[in-house]
């Protein structure tokens, strides 16, 4: 296909140009929207396809052409293909392309204005990458220009490893801004990306950016370069790495079977984090401000194009043994273990060359020493004689009933913690704002046997090996939670202990969070490949729990058109893949519909969904592509939103209905607050008296002092009794900005 050579359209008129042989020969060309076939005219002159394919019949006159307008289109992302016919009746498929009727993207414009939408950031899609200087980067900042909107954004993600690109053993390892990415180990790249170059390429090419600040386990997995990178010269001293149960510390590559980004990771060996750890703290603290410093720079120097950090992706005690192996048993770690308990030391603020004030920290009811005992079961002499569980059984009293292994649980959930807040504490003294700092932590749906993971650092103890992760721990106090989810996690679809949803608890413990790594698929399930459906309900849950930006995994990853071939990797694919098909679809229904607002767009073209409404009785629902139908015996059609929202009334003050306004004659809302009642936000109200924009039928609401709203009820009544009503989405958006 020579035309048209961008993705998409805007508009509904299109001209198609190109060429198309077969070894049987072409019979015809289709331009097929939806699915729908139009003929293109064929056997136009192409002497310069003749004189490359000169053995291909009709090669002479291979060319094709179309020109039509497909008006009208129904609001949304229009498929475009080009297909080739053979005289035996075969197809193929030249190519594929978007129409986007401008309908589409202007139906939320007028809200928008009014409203002062243009005051808050966009929504940020930002594909994962690596290798900038090598193309990594590459058609990124052009691939999806149709798409953009003053609400929707698209920009890259790039890890820095700090504590790699060094300037080496001779320099004391100090961070390397310019590191040189042609040094290797073994055939290797030790690393791919400057910051340097990560920053030059962002303003150069106008991409938002968001960085990786990565020092933690998966930073020094690829191969082990001492003389380059700290934590692997660090690591050659136990002292300075996490111990097991038995005070033993691995070989960096005895996990080197265990699938990732990085092929045979080197994940035996990880860094201790204990307070006392004094040459960890002082390398990672002095490297990260470094690189935060330069980073702080360009944010004040290009606010458009800085997205973000966020820091050391899956901070644990190392889990990477499956529970063959416990962590961390490090001395040091011990000595804190033991002053945690005691509410001593640094715990009462007592003053320690090196070791944080962890005051703040302190346990609201420190424990005795015989208290301690008691718990575990034994008689500890001294406070140096205090050693946390050692065996972990699930025979007799399985280990997670057993109040001494809680101790130690919270304990190591607490650590994790701490380490988020001291390395956003790092840099937000270099400079950077607390607003754009975000963890990156791992949150993957748990096996059926397993209990769900940790809300809080006090959660109940799980019957299996955490590594200290909760999600109270991965909220950094100067940031935000940065959350990494793949397969059932990414959709929402994860067993909660709070009997909540996912999104929903990140939502409520932090208003303010992120998703800085995902893909629909899972990692331990490679070769399965996830439905477009999965992909539109992954972006409508992050978005409508408010994650500030999303990070897909990734952009040179593997491609969608090798799907299902050797080496092709489900959990690293984004382009060519229904994940982006899904996003450009999000794009066009969310134009103009600012971050912190809910849509529900019931699917969208390619796929029906009712996004998790219900009917009450005497209504029936059926979802379509892209809308919902509704209708009642007699009286108002009343739905149902999903539950729980986790919506704090000063979030929304606006009910938009996306339904024709003659179709009906009155509107009502009312919201079910976490006491479990119900209140009325919005009295019925004749249809005729609230504003109708072309994104449907708005209406205010007026929300009580206090609680929080789980769930909505809408009643929609026809202006024919018992008429079918289409609806095309139902959205709450952000109040009014001033």
């Amino acid at each position: 296909m020579d035309t048209p050579s961008a993705e998409a359209t805007i508009g509904t008129a299109v001209r198609v140009t190109g060429w198309a042989l077969d070894p049987a020969g072409v019979r015809s060309v289709e331009i097929r929207v939806d699915g729908q076939p139009h003929p293109a005219r064929y056997g136009i002159s192409r002497p310069d396809v003749a004189q490359v394919k000169p053995d291909y019949p009709g090669a002479a006159e291979s060319g094709f052409a179309f020109e039509g307008d497909f008006a009208p289109l129904s609001p949304g992302r229009h498929e475009l293909a080009i297909v080739a016919i053979n005289r035996a009746g075969a197809e193929t498929q030249i190519a594929k392309r978007s129409l986007i009727p401008p309908s589409a993207l202007a139906q939320w414009q007028q809200l928008h204005a009014r409203r002062r939408g243009d005051v808050l950031p966009p929504f940020y899609v930002l594909p994962g990458l690596s290798g900038i200087a090598l193309g990594g980067a590459l058609e990124l900042e052009d691939a999806y220009a149709p798409y953009l909107s003053p609400t929707f954004a698209v920009g890259m993600r790039v890890p820095i490893l700090y504590l790699r690109t060094t300037h080496g053993a001779d320099h004391d390892w100090t961070f390397d801004p310019d590191w040189d990415i042609e040094r290797r180990c073994g055939d290797r790249r030790i690393a791919e990306d400057s910051l340097s170059k990560t920053i030059t390429y962002s303003i150069e090419h106008k991409l938002p950016v968001l960085f990786t600040l990565n020092g933690g386990i998966w930073a020094d997995a690829a191969c082990d370069v001492p003389a380059w990178d700290i934590n692997d010269h660090l690591e050659q001293d136990k002292v300075n790495c996490q111990w097991n149960e038995h005070d033993e510390v691995m070989p960096d590559d005895y996990l080197k079977h265990l699938p990732g980004a990085t092929s045979a990771p080197e994940l035996g060996r990880s860094l201790t984090f204990n307070v006392y750890a004094a040459d960890n703290r002082r390398y990672k603290k002095r490297n990260l401000q470094a690189a935060g410093r330069m980073v702080a720079r360009f944010a004040r120097e290009h606010p458009d194009l800085f997205v973000g950090v966020n820091v050391d992706p899956d901070t644990y005690l190392n889990p990477f043994f499956a529970e063959k192996q416990w962590y961390d048993y490090n001395p040091g770690t011990l000595k804190q273990f033991r002053h945690w308990l005691a509410g001593t030391g640094p715990y009462a603020g007592a003053r320690e060359e090196g070791i944080p004030d962890l005051s703040r920290y302190r346990r609201a009811h420190p424990l005795t020493l015989a208290q301690v005992s008691s718990l575990a079961g034994k008689r500890f002499r001294t406070w140096e004689d205090v050693d946390p569980p050692r065996a972990f059984p699930r025979q007799g009293k399985p280990f997670w009933e057993d109040a001494w292994t809680h101790e130690w649980e919270m304990f190591r959930r607490h650590l994790v913690g701490l380490h988020y807040d001291q390395l956003s504490q790092w840099l937000t003294e270099a400079g950077l704002p607390a607003a754009r700092i975000f963890s990156s932590q791992g949150f993957i749906a748990p096996y059926p046997e397993a209990f769900p993971f940790a809300v809080r650092i006090d959660s109940p103890t799980k019957n299996h090996d955490s590594g200290g992760m909760s999600i109270e721990g991965s909220i950094p106090l100067d940031g935000h939670l940065g959350a990494i989810v793949y397969g059932g996690s990414a959709v929402n679809d994860v067993r909660m202990e709070n009997g909540a949803n996912l999104f929903a608890t990140f939502h409520r413990m932090d208003a303010g969070w992120a998703v800085v790594e995902f893909n629909t698929a899972d990692f331990r399930t490679p070769n399965e490949l996830p439905s477009y459906a999965l992909a539109y309900r992954a972006l409508r849950e992050m978005f409508n729990f408010g994650a500030r930006f999303v990070s897909p995994m990734a952009w040179n990853g593997s491609n969608g058109i090798y799907a299902g071939q050797a080496g092709y990797i489900s959990f690293m694919a984004w382009r060519n893949t229904p994940l982006e098909d899904a996003m450009r679809d999000f794009a066009v229904s969310h134009a103009y519909v600012p971050p912190g607002a809910r849509l529900w767009t019931f699917g969208s073209v390619r796929h029906a969904d009712d996004d998790g409404w219900t009917a009450a009785p005497g209504v029936t629902r059926v979802a379509g592509n892209g809308y919902l139908d509704v209708q009642s015996a007699g009286g108002p059609a009343v739905l149902l939103s999903p539950t729980p929202l986790a919506l704090l009334p000063a979030e929304t003050d606006l009910l938009v209905v996306g339904s024709d306004a003659d179709a009906l004659s009155s509107v009502a809302v009312d919201a079910r607050l976490d006491n479990k009642s119900w209140v009325a936000v919005a009295p019925p109200q004749a249809v005729s008296r609230l504003e109708v924009t072309a994104a449907g039928i708005s209406v205010p609401l007026v929300w009580p002092a206090s609680g929080s709203v789980e769930q909505l009820r809408v009643r929609l009544t026809p202006r024919d009794g018992s008429a079918k009503v289409r609806i095309r989405h139902i959205a709450l958006l952000p109040p009014a900005r001033r």
